[in-house]
């Protein structure tokens, strides 16, 4: 239970001057499982309780380990590729959901400390992104590759991948 799993911690780190590990026990499996391991483990990091974590899935260890990953990334606990992205809506001008999951896979071992954004349109992408380090913005058969929200240039949609792993190639 993720609420007791807080509470428990809360009250251990109030009481006693130990080292705490922090995980949910039986969170379950895939996505119902990650969530819960997410929210508990989160929650308690983002008050200043926990030493160590471990998310325990009824799933692929490997899985376990990408999402503790997740989770310390997403609280900016550890450094590495944060990958940023829009929802889609009607102004998408891409297909973004397998560019994202493409940019996920190649970037994977990427040990830059770097925000990559991946957003739907050209209108709105470089201005609501403008806090990521490089990212791109679809547009009718071509793409804007942006720095930190300023365009840096234009590519057609087939290079847009390509070109944006040459410009993180050449970020120190």
């Amino acid at each position: 239970d993720t609420k007791k799993m807080i509470a428990a911690n809360k009250l251990a780190a109030e009481k006693f001057a130990y080292p705490l590990h922090l995980g949910v026990t039986e969170a379950g499996g895939g996505l119902s499982g990650i969530v819960k391991s997410s929210m508990g483990i989160g929650s308690l990091l983002m008050d200043g309780i926990g030493d160590t974590i471990r998310v325990s899935l009824t799933d692929d260890p490997v899985l376990e380990v990408e999402a503790g990953i997740a989770i310390l990334k997403a609280l900016n606990l550890k450094k590495g590729v944060k990958i940023i992205s829009c929802p889609t809506c009607g102004r998408t001008r891409i297909n973004l959901i397998p560019i994202e999951k493409e940019l996920e896979k190649r970037l994977e071992g990427c040990k830059k400390d770097i925000t990559v954004a991946v957003m739907g349109c050209a209108v709105n992408g470089p201005g609501e992104a403008r806090e990521a380090d490089i990212g791109i913005a679809g547009g009718d058969g071509a793409g804007l590759i942006f720095k930190k929200g300023v365009i840096i240039r234009k590519v057609p949609q087939d290079e847009l991948i390509d070109s944006l792993m040459g410009e993180i190639d050449n970020m120190m």
